[in-house]
């Protein structure tokens, strides 16, 4: 039995930490990918010591085996035996859950892999693509009853992804940086801390850390799906901040409409978010994609991403619409399920299919 710790002939999905003796999964969707012929196969992962547990899926030629919780401490989990080694196989090992960047004792980290026969490192794929969200891009009710609403680990899936099946669509090579419930310039409950601009630029998912080289994976797109709790907002109570008793609110006119201070902050911050998107990914297409939860912010997030276009003459961008979550399309938490995420893979894969060379 071959036993590895140095995971040379993997691919490492997402960003994250890589060492001679653990890779660590941050975010969500990270993991490793590799070609097999083997008879068997282990894996060891340690977890750590959090409420919101990790778990970890296992997918082989494409298909979806298995979603498992990793308990706290070190567990060796087989995942097959008696196979043909002869045979050649693609197996996935992805994290589920998205980074915790307020719990940083909710760890995750592959150790070791065991297997009899060998392993290798698939060939590079066609294209590299970044998606940036909130709790839809980190998969959050895609598993579940439409009736759960426990925020628990289980009912995010990283698998049946909008993002992830994308990528696969593409043959693409994948990263997720997403956070649920945050947003542009604030978080569904008006907390402006909590934004996904301020954990961008973080290797292990902290807030204002500047540590990510982007230079190291050049993405052929970036997808951004934000907006969706920013204008949650509008109809959330106002958040106190606890530091200096200041109080944040978008707030709605009498006549239900946005009001128009509101929508030109959240313009502001689409706008310079973009900005800075380019100048960490030149080359990359720029794609701003709404709609999985409700089209209320459509126009001004549209409208932004027009006026980004505008100021900075980037012919490399654009605003695209996404099918609505209705009916039996819902997941668990009021979140969409596996039909709506696979009607949004669609729509962008189409769309990605026209601007990528």
């Amino acid at each position: 039995m071959h036993r590895d710790t140095f995971f040379e002939n993997v691919l490492a999905l997402g960003r994250g930490t890589r060492r001679d003796g653990f890779m660590e999964l941050i975010w969500t969707a990270s993991g490793i990918e590799f070609d097999m012929n083997a008879s068997e196969l282990a894996v060891t992962l340690k977890g750590g010591s959090s409420m919101t547990m990790p778990w970890i899926s296992v997918c082989m030629d494409g298909e979806w085996l298995a979603h498992i919780p990793v308990q706290e401490g070190v567990n060796k989990i087989t995942l097959f035996k008696g196979m043909d080694p002869s045979v050649t196989h693609r197996v996935r090992i992805i994290k589920d859950f998205q980074a915790e960047v307020d719990a940083r004792e909710n760890s995750l980290k592959i150790t070791e892999l065991f297997y009899e026969g060998r392993i290798c490192k698939p060939a590079d794929k066609k294209y590299k693509i970044e998606f940036v969200g909130d709790s839809i891009t980190s998969g959050e009710g895609i598993l579940g009853a439409h009736e759960e609403l426990d925020w628990i680990t289980p009912y995010f899936s990283s698998v049946r992804n909008y993002a992830v099946m994308t990528a696969d669509a593409l043959d693409a090579d994948f990263r997720l940086i997403s956070q649920s419930g945050w947003g542009i310039v604030n978080a569904y409950d008006n907390n402006p801390h909590n934004v996904v601009p301020a954990i961008y630029d973080s290797l292990n998912a902290k807030r204002d850390v500047y540590d990510y080289d982007h230079d190291s994976w050049k993405t052929d797109a970036v997808v951004i799906n934000l907006g969706t709790n920013d204008g949650g907002s509008f109809d959330s109570p106002a958040f106190t901040d606890p530091a200096d008793g200041k109080v944040y609110k978008n707030k709605k006119l009498p006549d239900g409409s946005y009001d128009p201070k509101s929508l030109a902050r959240i313009e502001k911050g689409i706008v310079d978010f973009m900005k800075h998107l380019r100048e960490t990914n030149p080359e990359a297409h720029l794609l701003w994609v709404f709609g999985m939860l409700g089209w209320g912010l459509a126009d001004a997030v549209e409208k932004a991403v027009t006026a980004y276009k505008n100021q900075t003459g980037d012919d490399n961008a654009a605003f695209l619409k996404l099918p609505e979550t209705v009916g039996d399309a819902f997941g668990s938490r009021g979140h969409p399920g596996y039909e709506n995420h696979k009607a949004a893979s669609e729509v962008i894969s189409a769309h990605l299919k026209k601007v990528l060379k």
